[in-house]
């Protein structure tokens, strides 16, 4: 019985080159992506129609603003380490390099120095880190002097100050702050907001 021959051809594809591009964008995305930021405060940006792309390198130092509490994030560890130590030699508290180390994973301090200890021990207790108590304006500016400090000795430079504050807060309260921020002589500073674009 006649057989008819197929005139197509059948090619292998090679998928390699194209695993090796999905590799590549894979790396590029963990390496260049930021991780979602979970903040102990519930904070609604307002809306402003300016948009600025203007990024630190690294040394940003965070107020937040929301819920009537003050908290600050300190992006880099090892300022928070020493800036933890500092504050505690000021208070006659002192830090095991344990409890120092232990502190440096966290990223947003809003626990007074009076129960920073237990606060420490408890480390990382989720309930613990969404329900601090906020830190008073004079702990505020005792936290933004000492860290200063710190990054201009270790890195030769100031850290840029951002202000993080809910859409709902009191106008006086964010006064209250740039007035502290003021008598430290910082005048220069940013205000986090969400970009809304104009149509």
């Amino acid at each position: 019985m006649y057989k008819s021959k197929s005139r197509r051809k059948h090619f292998g594809i090679d998928m390699f080159p194209m695993f090796n591009l999905l590799f590549i964008a894979l790396a590029f995305l963990i390496l260049c992506g930021r991780p979602a930021i979970r903040y102990p405060l519930a904070i609604n940006l307002p809306t402003g129609s300016y948009f600025n792309t203007a990024d630190p390198d690294g040394y940003a130092t965070t107020i937040l603003i929301g819920q009537n509490k003050l908290m600050l994030k300190l992006d880099v560890a090892d300022i928070r380490e020493v800036a933890l130590k500092q504050i505690g030699k000021g208070h006659g508290t002192e830090f095991t390099q344990a409890e120092a180390t232990k502190f440096c994973e966290t990223d947003v301090i809003g626990t007074p120095l009076t129960t920073i200890k237990k606060y420490i021990s408890g480390y990382y207790n989720a309930t613990d880190y969404y329900n601090q108590p906020g830190l008073t304006t004079d702990e505020l500016a005792e936290w933004i002097k000492i860290s200063r400090k710190v990054t201009f000795e270790k890195y030769g430079r100031w850290s840029h100050i951002f202000i993080m504050a809910d859409a709902d807060t009191p106008y006086p309260n964010i006064k209250n702050v740039i007035a502290m921020l003021g008598q430290q002589k910082i005048n220069k500073f940013s205000i986090i907001y969400s970009y809304k674009k104009q149509i």
